[in-house]
């Protein structure tokens, strides 16, 4: 839980679509670029006060 008057950020990324009748295999490309996705802008945000 953050304190009162603590500094945050959001930052957003690209859209990411996924067709509902996507195969396994479309859905585990899927999966790791989502995964790729997610720590890129984790990187970005905690890096963002330094």
């Amino acid at each position: 839980m953050p304190l009162p008057f603590s500094r945050g950020v959001f930052i957003c990324g690209e859209p990411f679509h996924l067709r509902p009748d996507a195969t396994p295999a479309e859905m585990e490309e899927a999966r790791s670029r989502l995964e790729a996705a997610l720590k890129e802008l984790t990187e970005r945000a905690d890096a963002f006060f330094d």
